[in-house]
């Protein structure tokens, strides 16, 4: 006998992903990650062997074999290995354009879950079933997607059911709203310096008085609410932003350094350098030389363009 159901019309229902750069890796005693930062993506890092000190924000976790990490959309975060002699581990990005389930996550999410711990265990099994595709499966597509949104599956079943969360507050939008105002400051300077427009925006001292007049907000309450969001002012994530696309540029593309320099906002190569310098501890020919094609975590912030 057939259910007899009323004539209900449900939503449309869409989520798109793509799993980014998922590797793994062993590395020594004395390896930094560096600080960096992602947009529409989560990380998770699962440590395999060894003990690894992973920095959010400005909390600090030693991360044992067994435990994971998941990293939030524009969470400013570090990998270093201070402890072991060498530690192996396992990380992947997913990108997900979906603002309910990144404000669900981004919300409620502490990032550190150690071994034992419910939401650990409920999404380690298919972290490691996509670590099996990818080395004895040929990393099949379907398989690796289906691990993919049910380990997304798991995380909105258990931040729901622990936390009672409502639509987005107006402080939480205003601090992402800020976020991708830096976000669209870099990209700017990168498409004025390759229309040929020289503007170091990062010198004029009024840039974030112009996103909080945009925002209809005063600077110093953008500021507050900015840094009690994310854990570093807003002049420090614009750095850090303007740190990871000189870095990713350098590896991945041939653009020159006086190019590059004038991307992220530098009407001068040798400010640009002396910046580069203090921020990765060697100049920008070497940081090229010694890391191409290797830092795969420094994703650009246009990855959107570059995933579609």
């Amino acid at each position: 006998m057939t259910p007899d159901y009323p004539e209900i019309y449900f939503p449309h229902y869409r989520s798109e992903a793509c799993l980014f750069s998922p590797h793994t890796r062993t590395v020594e005693n004395g390896w930094v990650c560096g600080r960096h930062v992602h947009h529409t993506m989560l990380e998770i890092l699962l440590v395999v062997e060894g003990t690894l000190t992973t920095i959010l924000g400005c909390n600090e976790f030693s991360q044992q074999a067994g435990d994971i990490i998941i990293v939030s959309p524009m969470m400013v975060h570090d990998f270093q290995v201070r402890v072991s002699e060498r530690v192996s581990f396992f990380t992947m990005h997913i990108h997900i354009e979906d603002t309910e389930i990144l404000h669900l996550i981004g919300a409620n999410n502490h990032g550190f879950y150690p071994s034992g711990h419910p939401l650990n265990q409920q999404i380690k099994s298919s972290v490691e079933r996509i670590i099996d595709t990818l080395f004895h499966h040929g990393g099949a597509k379907m398989s690796l997607m289906r691990e993919v949104y049910t380990i997304l599956d798991e995380m909105e079943q258990y931040f729901s059911v622990q936390h009672d969360i409502g639509p987005l507050s107006f402080d939480a939008e205003l601090s992402n709203q800020v976020a991708k105002e830096i976000q669209a400051l870099v990209l700017r300077n990168s498409e004025e310096a390759v229309a040929g427009v020289t503007t170091d925006k990062d010198a004029n001292s009024d840039w974030l008085e112009e996103i909080s007049r945009k925002l209809g907000v005063s600077r110093r309450h953008c500021h507050r609410l900015f840094r009690q969001a994310f854990g570093i002012p807003p002049r420090e994530y614009l750095m850090v932003l303007k740190q990871q696309e000189a870095m990713q540029m350098l590896v991945t593309s041939s653009d020159s350094i006086e190019r590059i320099a004038h991307k992220i906002g530098y009407e001068n190569v040798q400010s640009f350098s002396r910046q580069f310098t203090a921020w990765a501890g060697c100049t920008p020919s070497t940081f090229r030389k010694n890391n191409l094609n290797e830092r795969h975590h420094l994703v650009p912030i246009n990855l959107q363009e570059q995933v579609h």
